[in-house]
C-alpha cells in the first residue's frame, strides 16, 4: 500500500488526512496526542529527519515519519506520513522516510497543499525484508529504536 499522512498543514486551518489504510485514523491521532503532542511546540528539540515510528495497527503495524508541523492558525501538532508495516525492519523504515522526507519538509514550510502531498507519496511504498520490531517504538535517523515514552524524554531532556 502507498504511503499516506495525518496531521497539520500551514496551509490548511485543521487536521487533514489522505490515503491512510481503513481505520489508521484514529489510531495515528490517538498516539501523536498520546505520546508526542507536549514536544510539537518544541521544534528545536526535533532531529532534522524527523522521527521514525512504529505503532500497532489491527493485527500489523504502521510505519510513521512525523515532524512538527502547525495549522494556518499557528496550533502546533505533527504531520506524519503512514504507511502499512508488515513485518518490515528498521533499515526499511529508514529508507522509506528517506524518500518521504522531501515532501513532508515541504509540506511543513507551507509550500504543498494536501493534494499536492499526497500527490507526491502516492507512489511511495515500504521496501520489504528487514528483521520485524514489535511496535511501539520510536527513534531518530542513524538511532537505535527505543520505547517512545523513553525516547520523548530524552528528546525533552529529562
Amino acid at each position: 500500500m502507498a504511503t499516506g499522512f495525518f496531521g497539520k498543514l500551514p496551509v490548511r486551518g485543521d487536521f487533514v488526512a489522505r490515503g491512510l489504510p481503513s481505520g489508521a485514523r484514529p489510531v495515528v491521532d490517538r498516539w501523536l496526542t498520546r505520546v508526542l503532542s507536549p514536544m510539537a511546540r518544541r521544534p528545536e528539540c526535533w532531529p532534522g529527519g524527523g522521527l521514525r515510528g512504529l505503532i500497532a495497527h489491527g493485527e500489523g503495524a504502521l510505519a510513521l515519519l512525523i515532524l512538527p508541523s502547525r495549522d494556518a492558525a499557528g496550533r502546533h501538532f505533527m504531520l506524519a506520513a503512514v504507511v502499512p508495516s508488515n513485518g518490515t525492519g528498521q533499515a526499511q523504515v529508514d529508507a522509506w522516510a528517506e524518500q518521504v522526507l522531501p515532501a513532508l519538509t515541504r509540506a511543513v514550510e507551507g509550500d504543498l497543499d494536501a493534494n499536492n502531498l499526497i500527490a507526491l507519496l502516492a507512489d511511495l511504498t515500504l521496501p520489504a525484508g528487514g528483521t520485524a520490531s514489535s511496535p511501539p517504538l520510536l527513534w531518530a535517523e542513524n538511532g537505535a529504536p527505543q520505547d517512545p515514552a523513553t525516547f520523548v524524554a530524552q528528546m525533552a531532556g529529562a
